[in-house]
């Protein structure tokens, strides 16, 4: 499957934007590598890899991807450390006096300027689409903070996007708890081979790995006051995934899929068959996951 995970956000107003335009607008909040005093860098690159001048979105039967390169300066932990304490020793000695802390956070930010510019770059890609028939925004992280970054990019990019993550009319941990529990799930799902549970008390928690999930083992841990907070299920028999109480979904990983019929020659065609895929998949899987816990709610 083209996403490994999925945040997901349904639009609340239409998403309709000038494809003529779009290249103008994200040029604007392109990549740019972090140089300098600059620690981090987002911005969009194109999402096919390989094509001189390819452009920075790519259209599919209506839905539209995107990608997102993200860029930080990596300063190890130590080699800060080691700059600070040679900086106060140092002045230290010099003027025969213990420093204030007010001075210490000063001689820090006096060496992270000094190491800044000699850090070494780790970046990392970040795909998402928009689906405007299906009121979608889908993101390839399982992380809050980098979803949001994409978010704002996407929103300083065009001007203005209206969203909110999917509201469900059942809590997920209740219904996950059921399902377990009663071993009874909707039609076409089946519990997969892993859960995480939290108990709400003591904060106690337990995560289950490559494990039968039906099983009195499993349900003793819900009988003694444990929630289950994340659940694998698995969908037709061929789509595994696991989902958590806030609708996140994590490894995702789809079995029968066509990649092997691709012309690998072709980068364009080889993304095109991996996204309509993807999404065909999404426009089926997502109803149903919301149906089951217990219908979604839209304003």
């Amino acid at each position: 499957m083209l996403f490994k995970n999925a945040s997901l956000y349904r639009l609340t107003q239409a998403f309709d934007p000038n494809t003529d335009s779009l290249q103008e607008q994200l040029l604007q909040q392109s990549f740019t590598p972090c140089s300098g005093f600059r620690p981090s860098s987002f911005g969009w690159v194109p999402p096919i890899s390989g094509v001189e001048d390819a452009p920075l979105f790519h259209e599919v039967a209506g839905c539209i991807l995107l990608c997102a390169r993200r860029e930080d300066k990596v300063i190890p932990p130590s080699a800060l450390n080691e700059a600070i304490a040679e900086r106060v020793e140092r002045v230290e000695s010099v003027e025969g006096r213990k420093l204030r802390s007010k001075e210490r956070m000063s001689i820090k930010d006096e060496a992270l300027a000094e190491l800044m510019p000699r850090a070494l770059a780790r970046s990392k890609q970040i795909m998402g689409y928009v689906s405007p028939a299906d009121d979608l925004l889908i993101i390839d992280t399982a992380n809050a903070s980098e979803a949001e970054m994409f978010i704002d990019c996407l929103r300083e990019s065009i001007g203005t996007l209206n969203l909110v993550p999917p509201q469900v009319k059942s809590n997920p941990s209740d219904i996950f708890n059921q399902w377990i529990m009663k071993r009874k799930l909707p039609d076409n799902f089946n519990l997969g081979n892993q859960c995480d549970m939290i108990d709400p008390e003591d904060g106690s928690s337990i995560a289950c790995r490559k494990q039968d999930l039906d099983t009195q083992e499993i349900r003793s841990h819900l009988e003694s006051g444990k929630v289950c907070t994340k659940l694998g299920i698995r969908w037709h028999g061929d789509l595994t995934v696991s989902v958590d109480k806030d609708l996140v979904l994590r490894q995702l990983k789809l079995e029968s899929t066509d990649d092997e019929a691709n012309d690998e020659d072709n980068p364009i065609a080889r993304l095109d068959a991996a996204f309509v895929n993807m999404t065909l998949e999404f426009a089926r899987f997502l109803p149903a996951l919301f149906s089951g816990l217990g219908g979604e709610t839209r304003n």
